[in-house]
């Protein structure tokens, strides 16, 4: 074979476990298509040593260190297809490439179900953010409004509040909220709007929340979990990798799927906490463990 392990998937995950292959001597290939989810975002936070730069800056650098490990090759294809057989696992490329390795480490990450909201999706991954631990800080102390419902709301709501203490939760339509919360609500001066949210508009100062009642209100940033995701499951289904109820696939503490010689890395592998230096712990776990098992079953083999 001309590599002992493919990465489908090019981002943080990928990268961070081609680095630690291509340290260890792997044959390795990076299979992407060169469409990271976090494209909009202007900066990453909460990556050590590498807070506030651009994801495609973290990238280029990333791929830049992998350049003196001349067993680490890329293909800017996509992969169709994958199967396994006598230990062995085939993909086959919309290049009709066909590629046999030992072992697949899956990072191929999942795509935002943005609601159909007029200017969402302009607005997504710059004044519209989903975590405080990622953008929180840069909306400290500013006016800030929350687009959420349910449990979302009553998770997120409190988290915003120690970093800003005016906030105003839209629920785009009837509130589903525990008497507890909106009492604590009312006792933090935090104010609920229930009148359903038609259009998000740039301003030089924020974003205007335009409401189906023509008013408007206009905050510095909006925070938004009204969104859904689409893991990008198929080759775990065609490999008959365990999948989570939300569709992530199912991996233990070292990355390794139900599938054996099959792991999945990066958001693909968990459907919270999604910010790329836990993406890259989930990258480097999953090729150490794919090479310790590599080195045990050629041991066993010689034996």
């Amino acid at each position: 074979m001309e590599y002992e392990v493919a990465i489908i998937g090019g981002a943080s995950a990928g990268l961070s476990a081609a680095l630690a292959l291509g340290r260890s001597n792997r044959r390795t290939i990076v299979i992407d298509s060169g469409n990271p989810r976090n494209r909009p975002s202007p900066h990453a936070h909460n990556v050590f040593t590498r807070d506030n730069t651009p994801p495609l800056e973290i990238l280029k650098i990333a791929k830049s260190q992998l350049k003196p490990y001349p067993t680490v090759h890329f293909s800017n294809a996509y992969v169709k297809e994958a199967s396994r057989k006598n230990g062995l696992i085939t993909l086959l490329t919309d290049k009709e490439e066909s590629i046999t390795v030992r072992r697949l480490i899956l990072a191929t990450g999942l795509t935002d179900l943005l609601p159909d909201i007029k200017g969402f999706k302009e607005l997504w991954g710059t004044k519209i953010v989903h975590c405080p631990y990622c953008h929180g800080y840069e909306l400290k102390d500013q006016s800030v409004g929350i687009l959420m419902n349910g449990k979302n709301a009553e998770h997120i709501t409190p988290m915003v509040l120690n970093l800003n203490k005016s906030i105003q939760l839209f629920t785009n339509g009837k509130m589903d909220l525990s008497s507890q919360f909106k009492k604590w609500t009312k006792l933090n001066n935090i104010t609920i709007n229930e009148t359903p949210v038609a259009e998000l508009v740039d301003d030089k100062k924020g974003i205007q929340i335009k409401l189906s009642d023509g008013s408007s209100h206009l905050v510095k940033g909006l925070y938004s979990r009204s969104v859904k995701y689409k893991f990008h499951n198929e080759l775990a289904i065609q490999l008959g990798c365990k999948l989570t109820e939300e569709g992530a696939v199912q991996v233990d503490e070292m990355y390794s799927s139900s599938v054996a010689g099959v792991y999945a890395a990066g958001d693909l592998s968990h459907g919270s906490a999604h910010q790329v230096i836990i993406a890259a712990a989930g990258g480097a776990k999953a090729a150490m463990a794919c090479n310790n098992s590599m080195i045990m079953e050629d041991y066993e083999r010689a034996k």
